[in-house]
């Protein structure tokens, strides 16, 4: 099992002259001791085509120092990235090549890189040796609150042709302090000479070149303003563009089991597939079809592991709440022997979608999408379609209300009162794709949608917890265990839950749907 380290640094450009500061001067350092220096040897693991590299990802090898073993690190946001350890004894193998022996990366890695390399092999593509010495930065307590490198680096591309080059850098990394200790460090550095690093690690520098002639990351930068006299499609790519690049970040945490990796990986595809669905006359028609399967059916195999975990905080929170003259039986352990079965089914569901084919063709095909050249309607200003688009999207909503009001309270109403809620959901993500065009206006939309949502979802949720102690209940009967006593008290709270959030629904209605939220529409 790998070891996470959460990576927080700042790295700067020094001449070969520089000379270090005395960084005891930083406010709060008592000590700044240097400690031995060690030499460094780390080999880089990459597709040829530098896919990890451009998604500003690495995979190494390294040899000497405290914490040799493979490497790999994951973004989480400018300046801080996600380091996972493994021994060198998790490699398995050797093969000899052209430039020596070369070890196999650990398969554990090359999952948690699948989504990026997609089918390319990964090879050695750099080694790179370091002399580092370090400073610990200490505070009264002998806490470290940072720790102050300075490495001399000698470098070299591996492969068809090779490029040498040597630098020194300096990098701090915060251990236990604040980020004032790294400002205070800054100041200092960059008094004595110090640049702030042009590229954001060693590899990056290395392979500058070859970074720059390539493709770039797998996702275009979305353009940072958006105006009513852009193409319309230019703005609902630029939507699409985050959700597709929220789903690459997720996936290696929902096979990492990180806690609400699948909650968050889920919303990018539900939110990708409404924009197509609402848009969807901005973009090939047979693409918008083939996308809205393939996004649904990877929604629906991470659902159960996600559903499982609300259940379970939920069932918990419920049974703890039960008065104990009305708790019969192991409740709670009935409840979560189900709920944990579920959620081990859901895992192992969800990863087996992660690693399939079905699920790098849609991430492939979702990335030609973003990068497609924009035709036919996507090339109108924006303000001439896509009000509209949400305009119709509005109206969808109000049928099936309207649709729900007139069946009686049943099977078939909590049904069309959960597909208003779906459409409430993507009524709710079409006012915020356009937001940045028309403000407030669009933002009160997306509110009203919400509201819509989270009291629907409120009896969808009831609905579902309803039909599953039912079928618990019924089994406990079956047992005659005493737990059907209470299974089936739980029961009749859902569906008095459901109930009055179906009634409260309705009685917000005319409010959520007043036309002064729409007049923007028109």
């Amino acid at each position: 099992m790998a070891v996470t380290v959460r990576e927080i640094e700042r790295k700067y450009a020094v001449t070969p002259a520089f000379v270090l500061p005395r960084l005891g001067a930083v406010s709060g350092v008592v000590t700044a001791r240097t400690r031995r220096t060690v030499s460094l040897e780390a080999v880089y693991y990459d597709t040829d085509d530098l896919r990890l590299a451009r998604n500003r990802i690495t995979l190494r090898r390294r040899t000497g120092g405290a914490d040799a073993g493979w490497h790999l690190k994951l973004p989480v946001r400018v300046g801080q990235r996600d380091e996972l350890r493994l021994p060198l004894t998790a490699s398995e193998g050797r093969i000899q090549v052209a430039e020596g022996a070369r070890h196999t990366p650990p398969a554990e890695f090359v999952d948690l890189v699948a989504v990026h390399a997609r089918g390319a092999q990964l090879r050695p593509v750099a080694r790179l040796r370091t002399l580092r010495t370090a400073r610990r930065l200490r505070d009264a307590t002998g806490s470290d609150l940072a720790e102050v490198v300075d490495d001399q680096v000698s470098a070299q591309t591996l492969g068809e042709s090779t490029t040498l080059s040597t630098w020194r850098e300096i990098e701090v990394e915060l251990v236990d302090g604040g980020p004032e200790v790294l400002d205070a460090v800054e100041e200092l550095l960059f008094a004595a000479g110090a640049v702030t690093a042009a590229d954001s690690s060693k590899l990056a520098r290395l392979l500058g070149p070859a970074l720059a002639a390539g493709p770039g990351p797998d996702l275009p930068t979305a353009p940072r303003r958006l105006r009513r006299s852009r193409p319309a499609g230019e703005v609902v790519r630029a939507y699409l563009i985050e959700q597709v690049r929220a789903l690459l970040a997720a996936d290696p945490r929902v096979r990492l089991d990180e806690p609400e990796a699948v909650h968050r990986m889920r919303v990018a595809c539900r939110r990708a597939r409404s924009a197509l669905r609402i848009f969807a006359p901005l973009f090939p028609a047979q693409t918008v079809a083939r996308l809205d399967i393939e996004l649904r059916d990877l929604a629906g195999a991470l659902s159960a592991a996600r559903d499982a975990e609300v259940q379970l905080a939920y069932f918990d929170g419920r049974v703890a709440e039960l008065p104990a003259a009305l708790v019969a039986g192991e409740v709670h352990e009935v409840v979560r022997a189900h709920l944990d079965a579920g959620l081990a089914a859901g895992r192992e569901q969800a990863l087996e979608m992660l690693r399939s084919e079905r699920y790098l063709t849609l991430i492939d095909s979702l990335l030609a999408l973003v990068q497609a050249p924009l035709t036919g309607r996507a090339r109108k200003p924006a303000r001439s379609v896509l009000p509209t688009l949400v305009r119709r999207a509005d109206q969808a909503l109000a049928r099936k209300v309207s649709a729900a009001a007139r069946l009686p309270v049943g099977h078939e109403r909590d049904e069309l009162l959960h597909t208003a809620r779906k459409q409430a959901k993507r009524l709710r993500y079409a006012a915020e794709i356009v937001s940045p065009l028309y403000g407030t206006k669009a933002a009160k939309l997306a509110d009203a949608a919400a509201q819509a949502q989270e009291l629907l979802g409120i009896h969808q949720d009831a609905t579902v917890a309803r039909d599953l102690l039912r079928a618990w209940g019924i089994a406990a009967q079956a047992q005659n265990s005493p737990t059907a006593f209470t299974l089936g008290v739980l029961y009749g709270l859902e569906e008095c839950r459901g109930r009055l959030a179906e009634r409260d629904f309705f009685d917000a209605w005319p409010a959520i749907s007043a036309p002064r939220h729409r007049g923007w529409l028109s």
